[in-house]
């Protein structure tokens, strides 16, 4: 397959199959570190991989992402590493997605090709975008209890955010306000210098707000037939992705990207756009059945609550979609055959 060259101001872009294959976070985690001096066995310690194991298409383990961005912190001894990866962060770090972002008109279908493909990329959170005439704001939650590392998550979201659309609109991108869900840093003038907006630390959730005014600036390099070529490749290698992934795998990220749903199968079947029957039928090849599928979600992401965050028993069984905290006291004791205190 050949793709046109992207013209604009800067020049002419010229995506090659190399360069469109997907780029996960891993890899550019290690590429960054190895720029600071930090070889790959030492910023992978602990996680059970090699450099090779996070090539092309990848996604890790909570474990493994949680043991990750310790060590990065702990190598670097910079508590604001985020700040700094998010500025790193470059259009090509996001493969083919980068290229359909790169040739869209405005910042507006840029920021939709993005939200609809973000998986190819990002698996450390979920942002929830709301768009009206008036705002632009941004929830973000995490996909996996991050605890102590929300901070780097949140830090590199938003410094990415504003240097991907400084990069792409060369118009400047502020912030307009930061609530952040977790307690002040002892030094603000990390954030100060990088965001420069109101911020509000331990706020219930985690907004970020972005002039909605910006959603119309217009890209430099926008090539309408290199978009629909680069966004046909991202629906192709994400239909890829999730033909490759077994179907319980599918249900669990479905499960965990709800918070609070766990729907029953006739439910499940209608998201995964399957009837009820196939769905179990395709569970029962694979050795499983769907009431086992969500008590492991439910156990594993128990565990993780109740390892990494402070969440208090009763908003965990909310999470797990327990309508009674007793079930999910009485679900845990069956699970671990310890109660929820003495685990915790």
């Amino acid at each position: 397959m050949s793709y046109p060259a992207v013209q604009g101001t800067r020049g002419t872009v010229h995506p090659t199959q190399s360069s469109l294959l997907a780029v996960n976070r891993v890899a550019f985690y290690l590429a960054r570190m190895n720029a600071r001096g930090f070889p790959p066995d030492q910023v992978l310690a602990g996680t059970g991989l090699r450099a090779e194991d996070v090539q092309g298409v990848f996604r890790g383990t909570p474990a493994q992402y949680r043991t990750l961005i310790g060590n990065m912190l702990r190598l670097t001894g910079d508590p604001f590493l985020g700040i700094a990866l998010g500025a790193e962060f470059r259009i090509s770090d996001f493969g083919v997605l980068g290229y359909a972002v790169l040739s869209s008109s405005t910042l507006r279908q840029s920021r939709g090709v993005m939200a609809k493909y973000y998986t190819l990329n990002e698996h450390i959170i979920r942002p929830e975008v709301t768009i009206d005439e008036r705002r632009w704001r941004i929830e973000i939650n995490e996909t996996f209890p991050l605890g102590r590392l929300l901070p780097f998550a949140v830090e590199e979201y938003v410094s990415r955010a504003m240097a991907l659309a400084v990069a792409l609109t060369s118009h400047p991108f502020p912030v307009k306000s930061l609530h952040l869900a977790y307690p002040a840093p002892a030094d603000l003038t990390a954030y100060r210098r990088r965001f420069d907006c109101p911020m509000l630390f331990g706020q219930p959730r985690t907004v970020v707000h972005f002039d909605v005014a910006c959603l119309d600036d217009p890209i430099s390099l926008a090539n309408e037939e290199v978009f629909r070529v680069c966004e046909r490749q991202c629906q192709l290698t994400a239909h890829r992705i999730a033909a490759s992934s077994s179907l319980a795998a599918r249900i669990r990220d479905t499960l965990i990207g709800a918070p609070g749903e766990f729907p029953g199968m006739d439910a499940m079947a209608r998201k995964l756009h399957m009837t009820p029957r196939t769905l179990r039928r395709h569970l029962l090849r694979e050795g499983v059945t769907y009431q086992r599928v969500l008590d492991e979600t439910r156990q594993d992401l128990a565990l993780q609550y109740l390892e990494y965050t402070s969440l208090t028993p009763k908003e965990i069984a909310f999470l797990l979609g327990y309508s009674d905290v007793s079930n999910f006291r009485r679900a845990f004791r069956s699970w671990t055959g310890r109660r929820i205190s003495d685990y915790r």
